[in-house]
């Protein structure tokens, strides 16, 4: 007997496997739940896609209870209003008295993408960064798909609505100076993953930042950062942390009626309660009755001093596997 008999079995057993693999996959990029197809050109199945995978739509907006919400309002029944189709009604309406010319839904819808720092949302930071630009880089059918599946988030696709200005239709064509810019040493991935969570480091990131199943969420998650933002943003962030601090994430100074003085992010509220989590990994409860005074700090909670305590070769390091994490 030549062992034919067992070698296919074996090959049969293999290939299963990889399907199981690549649908779990596909299950994951788009966000979990149903049946992801790999689709071309330009509809509502693309624009789910890319939403809730390429386009990482999902990791600073939610659709109800799915994705995050801590950055960006979320697009489904919430207390930011109305499922987005119906929500962007009465924003273009606001928008139309603002501007004095008439936005209709989906031109709101347009804007919001293609330049987001025109009208940001009462409560929110200006830091959704333009899709059509580095890293994430959609292309003008990715974007038209996304705005049908917006479209149908209350409402119905209208694909003859949608008209992409033209810096969205013509980005991609040449290299912008974010996506020039390169650290002028290479770094060890490996090596780099090791220092990110090595919590009895010089930079104990996992203390605070989570990727994956692993790390602190003191600070933002970190599992998709070089699919949304820039090697130069990144590195920017590491060694300038005040300089644009992450909605959700704002330091806060509370001072107690005993006389306490705390420093930290609150994690949660109510009308009763507030969930402080401090730089040391700590989460305290406190009553709203015996907070006498808190104030958001300008300075973020995250050390600015790594350019003093960490080597050269360990930042690049860091930075390298940092932009596996896409």
């Amino acid at each position: 007997m030549d062992g034919n008999w067992i070698k296919t079995p074996l090959f049969t057993l293999g290939l299963i496997g990889v399907f199981v693999w690549t649908g779990d996959v596909v299950t994951r990029a788009s966000g979990g739940g149903g049946t992801a197809v790999l689709a071309e050109g330009v509809s509502v199945e693309v624009g789910e896609q890319v939403f809730w995978g390429r386009g990482k739509c999902h990791t600073c907006h939610s659709v109800g209870a799915q994705g995050s919400t801590i950055r960006c309002p979320n697009l489904g029944e919430s207390a930011d209003g109305t499922i987005i189709a119906l929500r962007a009604v009465e924003r273009a309406t606001e928008r139309s008295a603002e501007l004095g010319r008439e936005l209709s839904a989906t031109d709101y819808l347009i804007e919001s993408i293609a330049e987001p720092s025109v009208h940001v949302v009462e409560g929110y930071k200006d830091e959704m960064p333009k899709v059509y630009e580095p890293p994430i880089s959609l292309d003008a059918d990715q974007i038209t798909s996304v705005i049908l599946y917006l479209q149908t988030l209350g409402g119905a696709p209208d694909p003859a609505a949608i008209t992409l200005p033209a810096e969205v239709r013509e980005a991609g064509r040449g290299r912008s100076a974010e996506e020039a810019w390169e650290p002028y040493m290479d770094g060890d991935t490996l090596r780099g993953r090791e220092f990110f969570f090595d919590t009895e480091g010089p930079a104990p990131c996992a203390k605070c930042h989570q990727v994956g199943e692993e790390g602190g969420d003191i600070g933002p998650e970190l599992t998709f950062v070089a699919g949304t933002r820039t090697a130069k943003f990144i590195i920017e962030s590491i060694l300038q942390p005040s300089d644009e601090i992450a909605s959700g994430y704002e330091s806060v100074l509370i001072q107690t009626t005993s006389g306490r003085i705390l420093d930290g992010v609150i994690r949660r509220e109510d009308a009763d309660s507030l969930w402080l989590a401090t730089a040391e990994g700590d989460e305290l409860a406190l009553a709203v009755s015996e907070i006498e005074r808190r104030r958001v700090q300008e300075v973020s909670l995250m050390p600015g001093d790594f350019a003093d305590v960490i080597s050269v070769k360990d930042l690049h390091d860091l930075l390298a596997f940092l932009r596996t994490l896409q």
